[in-house]
């Protein structure tokens, strides 16, 4: 079994019944849980998100100019 990748950072993620695109502003990797903030709504903050429910967005190569 793999453990979850930890998230770094400022890296843009999903999360797990969530809508929308959060920011990661705060990484606790001794309990695995990171703090995320909501793209469009900075006052709008997830706490405690386990790693396991969050995913990163990759960057599409080709559209990067």
């Amino acid at each position: 079994m793999t453990l979850p990748r930890a998230p770094r950072r400022g890296e843009r993620v999903r999360v797990d019944n969530h809508e929308g695109t959060f920011i990661v502003v705060r990484i606790d990797k001794i309990d695995s849980f990171a703090n995320l903030e909501l793209w469009d709504d900075p006052g709008h903050v997830l706490w405690d998100i386990p790693f396991g429910a969050i995913h990163l967005i990759r960057e599409d190569v080709s559209q990067a100019a």
